[in-house]
């Protein structure tokens, strides 16, 4: 059971979207500031900025605090830093519970970083005591211990504190799993598939019943974030993915089909329930798909493959905006082109700025050395020089 009111939670969410809307201007101010002043909830809250610092700050404290007990006691033995861990993971539990309960913290950095440490503490814990039963598979059982305590922990996690990125945590943790386990490459990708695939079920079935509301919104997110681990998984090509090339040819062709497969039926899936998190992460996913199709193939690479893939979503957006802007009153089906909230716009620049710095194949010039003028002179072109 959360340690937030479900009404608190609700009403939090909704003075989020009030809020949207009048920086919008689908609300006027007085309008904005009254429905503003009826949602608010007696609860202690912060930026973005100062959140991110507390939560920094407060993680570097407790690791070194704790690292600080393992050297000066000489605790780097696997059952002393164990225990280390595990009763430093209860106490870091104990005080973001405190914080919450006592001092109504909401999402306020520092018990939101005291909650996932005392995650990664215990999962550490279990990773120590079980290479100390069985010290010949570290590469595979003491971590996979590791990693389902971490899956198991995020799972409370967001049970107690409502934290969906922990709960996105422990489906990456039941994900990977499967590759530390002494099994052929085949089977590490499609029991990974597997495990992904029924944490994205679970979470659409939850999201089916709640709807968009409190907790719907949330399991919107684990379902998209199952998802697009399923197809991370399935994706042989992709580079910084763990994929392992030595599976056999019918595995290797059914991982081909699926990355197509995958993004087409969760387009329709998000289409079809409106599902705004899950068509990005589709689109997301369509979008690799094309950018490893040529290799999974064996085709060549040509210097200008990114300049049809350009020509091809620019004519793409153009076509599906011109769709959607021919509709009734601009729009079908609930779809429109037009960005309504500021955030929206605020993405799209952010995205811009992003693709706009990163080129990781940009060509290098070479500084510029002596021309044909060597020797010469400010004002002369070399007239003053020897020859």
């Amino acid at each position: 059971m959360s340690l937030y009111p479900a009404e608190d939670e609700r009403r939090i969410r909704t003075q989020a979207l009030v809020r949207e809307w009048t920086k919008s201007g689908l609300l006027d101010a007085a309008q904005g500031a009254a429905l503003d002043a009826e949602l608010r909830v007696n609860v202690r809250r912060t930026n973005i900025f100062l959140r991110g610092g507390l939560a920094l700050f407060t993680t570097l404290i407790v690791t070194a605090f704790v690292a600080l007990i393992v050297i000066i006691n000489h605790l780097d033995q696997p059952i002393p830093s164990a225990v280390v861990a595990g009763v430093s993971a209860v106490v870091c539990a104990g005080l973001a519970h405190f914080l919450v309960v006592r001092e109504r913290f909401y999402r306020f950095g520092v018990e939101e970083a005291l909650a996932i440490l005392a995650v990664a503490l215990m999962a550490c814990s279990a990773c120590f005591f079980t290479y100390a039963q069985d010290v010949s598979r570290i590469g595979d059982t003491a971590i996979v211990a590791g990693l389902i305590t971490g899956a198991v922990g995020g799972l409370i996690v967001y049970w107690r504190f409502g934290y969906v990125y922990a709960a996105i945590g422990a489906i990456a943790c039941i994900g990977y799993a499967p590759y530390e386990l002494l099994i052929t490459a085949s089977m590490k990708h499609g029991l990974s598939a597997v495990l992904l695939a029924a944490a994205f079920v679970g979470a659409r079935l939850q999201h089916a019943r709640y709807g968009d509301e409190y907790p719907g919104d949330d399991y919107g997110w684990m379902q998209a974030a199952a998802w697009a681990g399923l197809y991370f998984t399935l994706n042989l090509h992709i580079p910084f993915a763990f994929a392992l090339y030595d599976v056999g040819a019918p595995f290797y062709w059914f991982t081909y089909a699926m990355i197509w497969a995958l993004p087409l039926a969760g387009l329709a899936l998000a289409i079809r329930g409106r599902d705004r998190g899950l068509l990005d992460v589709c689109l997301v996913m369509l979008l690799v798909t094309f950018l490893t199709n040529k290799p999974y193939l064996g085709w060549p690479r040509h210097e200008w493959d990114p300049i049809l893939l350009g020509v091809f979503l620019m004519a793409a957006a153009i076509i599906v905006r011109r769709w959607l802007a021919s509709g009734v009153n601009g729009q079908r089906a609930g779809f429109t082109p037009a960005r309504i909230l500021s955030s929206q716009k605020g993405a799209v620049t952010i995205l811009g700025t992003a693709s706009a710095g990163f080129h990781p194949n940009a060509p290098s010039y070479p500084e510029s050395g002596s021309g044909g003028f060597d020797g010469g002179k400010s004002g002369g072109g070399g007239a003053a020089g020897t020859y």
